[in-house]
């Protein structure tokens, strides 16, 4: 039992340093290369210890349809963010379940109490990492998103055509450039709107649901929708100062248990604790 522990323990920590260590841009080029459909994937380069995992990963799939739906779209952004390369739904879950039979595995000799403990702990805590660098990758792309509808606007407005329009766009560094470039690639044989639209539906991010289908609409009518995206675009950007600022008035109040946990109660028992044995010794 012992071992078996401690054989799960090690492919847990692995699993969380493969999805959170920087990767190699060569390995990161590769991959975004794949998901353009400019290279085959290769499922030999699935590392030996993952494999090792396949029980959990077959387990994973008669989970809610909701869960692995969730945790797919978690790993969407966490995978544009650079963590989690290379997992898909199943896989993650499949590491939450290992997670959580070693929590198991490792309190229940203490008591049940500890071992529903450790249960909970070892299947939440890769959630938790996923959700965190799922959260950033999609607020960088928030970020950018204002700035290419705004280009977008004025390429539309000098003249281009939608699609020749978008290879512009596509071109642009970053998140929202690379998700452009990603599904144009996709697309090539297809409608490209209806693949983006369908895609942009899927991220969950109505400002670029609309934008999409406002391309479609110009594509359609071929006039008067320039006026439309500008003015998309800059709602997008007065959207996004709104939430950062938001954001920035909420820190004060996040913080506040943080400070109590970690700077006051500890200052208050380093200089209660001597005060409370002096008065104490009087009545001694």
């Amino acid at each position: 039992m012992a071992m078996l522990a401690a054989l799960l323990l090690s492919l847990l920590v692995a699993a969380i340093a493969y999805g959170l260590l920087p990767v190699a841009v060569r390995t990161r080029t590769a991959q975004y290369e794949r998901i353009a459909g400019l290279r085959p994937v290769d499922e030999a380069q699935v590392p030996l210890w993952r494999a090792l995992l396949e029980p959990f990963n077959r387990l994973s799939r008669y989970l809610p349809a909701a869960l692995l739906a969730r945790t797919r779209r978690q790993l969407y952004w966490a995978q544009r963010s650079g963590a989690w390369l290379g997992w898909d739904e199943v896989s993650f879950t499949g590491l939450r379940l290992a997670g959580a039979t070693l929590g198991l595995l490792l309190m229940a000799p203490s008591s049940p109490a500890m071992a529903v403990a450790g249960v909970v702990l070892g299947g939440w805590l890769p959630g938790l990492l996923l959700a965190g660098r799922a959260r950033r990758g999609e607020r960088a792309f928030r970020r950018e998103l204002p700035h290419l509808a705004h280009l977008l606007a004025m390429l539309v407005a000098s003249g281009l055509s939608v699609g020749q329009a978008l290879e512009r766009i596509a071109a642009q560094p970053g998140l929202a450039g690379g998700w452009f470039a990603e599904w144009l690639a996709q697309a090539r044989g297809q409608r490209p709107l209806e693949v983006l639209l369908r895609r942009a539906q899927e991220t969950g991010i109505a400002e670029l649901a609309n934008l999409i289908a406002q391309l479609g609409e110009l594509e359609r009518t071929g006039t008067g929708v320039e006026v439309v995206l500008e003015g998309l675009a800059t709602d997008m950007s007065t959207a996004y100062r709104a939430e950062v600022l938001r954001r920035a008035k909420a820190i004060g109040s996040q913080l506040i248990l943080p400070i109590l946990v970690f700077y006051l109660l500890p200052y208050l028992v380093a200089i209660g604790a001597p005060m409370a044995a002096s008065i104490l010794g009087l009545f001694q």
